[in-house]
């Protein structure tokens, strides 16, 4: 099963007495306005799982992908410049825009030597196979 970020709704009432003011507070507070979030889409089917990340105007080469020890990390840079000159030859608008993004997804029993990725118009595709004889029945624990 795929986890992507704790939300109040996945949280099993312990934090359940904290105002939601302070969700807001805490995720301002920690939010760093360099790395942003993007878009992006988590299908599990029953033999792989397929992620779909938004973003444009990114180069290739400014997109890291790193799977480790169950969690995919994807970060990637764009740095934008916008020029705009009169006839003399002077600056009527020049405007420079940078930003780094960042996502990390926890996903279970990832056949990590069959990752697979490709990159099209803006748009990353990744496929992470399941291993094919994962075990999920878990394990019974005996109360004293």
């Amino acid at each position: 099963m795929a986890n992507l970020y704790p939300t109040k709704k996945d949280r099993d009432g312990f934090f359940d007495f904290l105002p939601s003011w302070f969700d807001e507070w805490g995720h301002n507070f920690m939010h760093n306005p360099s790395v942003q979030p993007f878009a992006a889409d988590v299908e599990e089917k029953q033999n792989e799982y397929d992620v779909k990340v938004d973003l444009p105007g990114v180069d290739k080469k400014d997109i890291h992908l790193d799977f480790d020890q169950g969690v995919l990390t994807v970060q990637a840079s764009r740095n934008q410049e916008t020029n705009e000159k009169a006839d003399d030859g002077s600056f009527l608008r020049k405007e420079r825009s940078t930003g780094s993004y960042l996502r990390r997804f926890m996903l279970d029993d990832v056949d990590d030597e069959k990752i697979k990725a490709s990159y099209d118009k803006g748009v990353l595709t990744i496929h992470l196979p399941k291993k094919e004889n994962a075990d999920k029945s878990g394990r019974m624990i005996s109360i004293d």
